[in-house]
């Protein structure tokens, strides 16, 4: 296979000991990436300390504004070398096949972005993630993310350059948003349909928490991306943004307004299956953590 040279960018923010396990995945590939830089968006002594235990990663700290996982990213796609980008989050795992399985994929098919299936896990448990599937458009992916996000795509340079990156405006859906720019530029995609990347559920500060922060921050996604969303589409997000709150908001009449508010966007059995579903993940992510202290 002609050469492709990949560099990885792993984004941080206090979480230096399941950066370590991220870092030590990134290293034990079987092809691995010319450089790792990792980016942490504070300033972070214990990660520092990680990062130098290595010898091939480059440790980036700031502090201006913006913060946050996208402008992370962005310094590192920015201060890394390579001709491809694999992104991850510095609480996720790659399996020892995942770049260079990727990488065939990507000179195989000649394409501009390859996403790898995943598998979630919690402690010792354990399920199928994020799947993607081909076929898709820019339109198709607005509303619900079809399992492409910060850990499991390898990009073109040239793409992340020409979309302009992640956006830092956006405190959530940032991996969303970027996929769905990166298909109306018209890019091509690979899928590997093998779970070779490993998606940690926890209560340490993810992005997917049930918030205020994640409710506005669906609401900016919507506004923003308003004139390509279909009816379907905003209904769906609506319907998010109220779900959020019914379970985040601060008293319980607050919370029952915005259940109410999910109520009339949901037919009765759509409401049940998402409630479960939601609180599933939550038991999911909060016996993740338990376990690894204990």
């Amino acid at each position: 296979m002609e050469s492709i040279s990949v560099s990885c960018v792993i984004p941080t923010h206090r979480r230096s000991e399941f950066l370590a396990e991220a870092i030590r995945s990134v290293v034990a590939q079987s092809t691995p990436p010319r450089e790792i830089t990792v980016v942490s968006d504070c300033i972070d002594p214990e990660s520092r300390e990680v990062c130098e235990s290595f010898s091939n990663v480059v440790y980036i700290e700031y502090e201006d504004a913006p913060r946050g996982a996208s402008s992370s990213r962005n310094r590192g796609a920015a201060a890394s070398t390579g001709d491809f980008i694999a992104f991850l989050d510095d609480d996720d795992i790659w399996e020892p096949s995942y770049l260079s399985t990727a990488l065939s994929k990507l000179h195989d098919e000649g394409s501009d972005l390859v996403v790898t299936w995943m598998l979630e896990f919690s402690g010792e448990q354990t399920r199928p993630g994020g799947s993607m599937t081909l076929g898709l458009r820019a339109e198709d992916v607005l509303a619900i993310n079809p399992g492409a996000t910060g850990s499991n795509i390898v990009i073109r340079r040239s793409v992340v350059d020409l979309v302009g990156g992640f956006d830092v405006k956006l405190p959530v859906k940032n991996d969303t948003d970027f996929l769905a720019r990166v298909m109306r530029a018209g890019s091509k995609y690979s899928i590997v349909e093998e779970r070779l990347v490993k998606q940690r559920k926890h209560d340490r500060g993810q992005l997917t928490a049930v918030d205020e922060t994640r409710a506005r921050g669906t609401e900016a996604y919507l506004r923003k991306h308003l004139a390509y969303l279909s009816r379907s589409d905003i209904r769906l997000l609506k319907q998010s943004i109220h779900r959020i709150r019914s379970r985040s908001a601060p008293s319980p009449l607050s919370r029952g307004y915005h259940l109410v508010r999910v109520a009339l966007y949901y037919p009765p059995r759509d409401l049940y299956n998402k409630l479960k579903v939601g609180r599933d993940r939550s038991q999911f992510a909060v016996k993740s953590f338990a376990s690894n202290k204990g």
